[in-house]
């Protein structure tokens, strides 16, 4: 399949952020001194031809008496915020083909505070108050200059990118897909009505987005580039050049028509623009577009999150399939399943995120177990 799709605006200083990735991945880090081994076997999962064990990436909390957070209360302060961040860096315990990655986190899609709407922080997260009327008619179409988190998100990364060299890799804030800023700047309900009323009010907003993604992509990787960071995404997954997270968590509401006629051209452009994607396919409810995904070659990756209390082992045929199509195949896996995808998939471009809350000691058992079937 085809997907057909708005030209893309190119970076022009592609080839200078993908010199300063291949520069990033054969440094050691402090906090990780055989990262240039870590990011080889990374970027060996992105061409499928990982050689023994998957990649294993997992975290756990080292000191527990210390909870980690993401002290979005001290986002205004930002020397307060990078110490309390990076203490809590210097605590996390990483395990397998985990590094230590330092996240400019403001909360879930910070796309939407970037145009403009309100967010309200509550405890360790956020949301985005709907505000887009019911004709469109007052969508945010750029971000403005005197916006107060455009203005903040430069000082923070800079600050963070500062530090980054020989020490940690510099991870993205949470942009979210369009569909999903969308959502938020709309609501549900309403945006789940108007992919049927009203789709080219919808589809005028997808192509009105993009520019502005754009935008804050290019801020973020010029900052890192300056100062010689590797940049991630919120994943966790190294790559040797550029990539994003493409996601359309709100693709569980629509069906494949409104999918693949409205959102997927705009995840197209995007993975296009930067040159490597790993979709996002977030619970059960996502997996009715995963033909769509897959026959969309701007995609090289797919992530599957089986969501809580479901098993991804349920899904077997669908992960094989991503498999097949030669995509590299990250699973958000409930601890206890590991092993047996292990058994069921390639591990030439399989990989596992564990987020289960395990202790050092129980996530060092279970990598051993993983690493001992292939030796």
């Amino acid at each position: 399949m085809s997907v057909n799709y708005e030209p893309i605006l190119p970076f022009s200083k592609m080839a200078a952020w993908m010199k300063s990735q291949q520069q990033a991945a054969k440094q050691p880090l402090s906090l990780c001194p055989d990262f240039p081994k870590i990011s080889a076997r990374h970027e060996a999962w992105w061409n499928f031809e990982l050689d023994g064990p998957p990649l294993f990436v997992a975290y756990a909390n080292g000191e527990l008496s210390r909870p980690l957070s993401r002290r979005l209360d001290l986002l205004q302060d930002p020397e307060a915020w990078f110490a309390a961040r990076f203490a809590q860096l210097q605590q996390l315990y990483h395990v397998g083909d985990s590094f230590p990655y330092f996240r400019v986190d403001f909360g879930p899609v910070m796309l939407g505070g970037l145009l403009g709407a309100k967010v309200e922080f509550v405890s360790d997260t956020c949301w985005t108050h709907p505000m887009v009327d019911n004709n469109w008619s007052n969508l945010p179409t750029e971000i403005l200059p005197d916006n107060p988190w455009w203005k903040l998100l430069p000082i923070l990364t800079d600050l963070t990118a500062s530090q980054a060299p020989g020490n940690y890799i510099v991870c993205t804030p949470s942009l979210g897909g369009t569909a999903d800023l969308l959502l938020n700047l709309r609501g549900s309900s309403a945006l789940s009505l108007d992919v049927i009323d009203q789709p080219e009010k919808v589809e005028q907003a997808v192509k009105i987005i993009y520019p502005e993604w754009r935008k804050v992509y290019e801020l973020l990787f010029d900052i890192c580039c300056k100062w010689g960071a590797g940049l991630i995404n919120w994943v966790g997954l190294w790559s040797n050049q550029p990539y994003i997270v493409t996601e359309c968590d709100f693709n569980y509401l629509i069906g494949p028509l409104q999918f693949e006629k409205l959102f997927l051209p705009d995840i197209a452009r995007q993975s296009a623009t930067v040159g490597r994607s790993i979709f996002h396919l977030d619970g059960p409810g996502a997996t009715r577009h995963i033909d769509a995904l897959l026959d969309t070659p701007e995609i090289q990756a797919i992530q599957y999150v089986p969501g809580a209390g479901n098993s991804a082992l349920s899904k077997l045929d669908m992960l094989r399939k991503i498999q097949r199509k030669k995509r590299p195949l990250l699973v958000t896996s409930p601890a206890n399943e590991v092993l047996r995808l292990c058994e069921e998939l390639d591990p030439r471009g399989l990989a596992f995120l564990i987020f289960d809350s395990l202790s050092v000691s129980e996530l060092n058992d279970l990598y051993r177990q993983v690493a001992a079937k292939y030796q």
